[in-house]
């Protein structure tokens, strides 16, 4: 069996940020945008974050929220209100079978993509973040998680999405298709991206 990536600390260490609350925050491999792209994972060994509960889910939007503060602050956009996107794939094809949110500082609104392309599955608007933890334990299943143009939390369930499927929709909203698939971004601009982010944002936690 493979090793878990996010459980082995040395496999990302270049790439800490910071520990916050028993969350690791990391600067990802393939910056779709030209830095600022960072993963929030649970220190502790959880299959998504729909299957986070108590203290430990409400743990996950503290230390996300917290990031996205510093991220506003040395990425600021003034094209939207809400310049950002949070986004996760929920045991839909993930490529780290370990909990991560990806939190992007830029706006995209991919609500109406995913709407055209699974109109079979349920899509529903979540009006509260422990309301997402909630329906996935009631029912534990395949979804996709996002952010929408307004900041809300939504959530399809059961969606037929190829892996990467989210990075893929938001390079292509964003013009840089050929960032979507990490494994084959230039990886000398990548480094230089992810080596950025991590050197901007870990003073803001120390």
């Amino acid at each position: 069996m493979t090793p878990c990536v996010f459980c082995d600390r040395s496999q990302f260490e270049d790439h800490l940020i910071a520990k916050v609350d028993g969350f690791h925050i990391i600067a990802t491999l393939g910056q779709i945008t030209d830095g600022g792209y960072v993963l929030v994972a649970p220190e502790k060994h959880m299959p998504c974050l729909g299957a986070l509960a108590g203290n430990t889910a409400s743990g996950l939007w503290a230390a996300s929220y917290r990031v996205l503060r510093v991220l506003l602050q040395e990425y600021p956009q003034t094209s939207a209100r809400y310049s950002w996107i949070m986004f996760e794939h929920g045991i839909v094809d993930q490529t780290i079978q370990h909990a991560h949110l990806h939190i992007i500082p830029q706006y995209v609104d991919v609500t109406s993509r995913i709407r055209v392309d699974f109109p079979d599955s349920e899509i529903r608007e979540l009006l509260f973040p422990s309301q997402f933890q909630a329906q996935y334990n009631e029912r534990p299943r395949p979804y996709l998680f996002w952010t929408d143009k307004y900041g809300n939390g939504m959530v399809c369930w059961d969606p037929p999405a190829p892996a990467q499927y989210l990075r893929i929709v938001v390079a292509e909203m964003l013009k840089r298709p050929e960032r979507a698939n990490w494994r084959t971004m230039d990886s000398e601009l990548d480094k230089k991206l992810w080596s950025e982010t991590v050197r901007r944002l870990k003073p803001h936690f120390a």
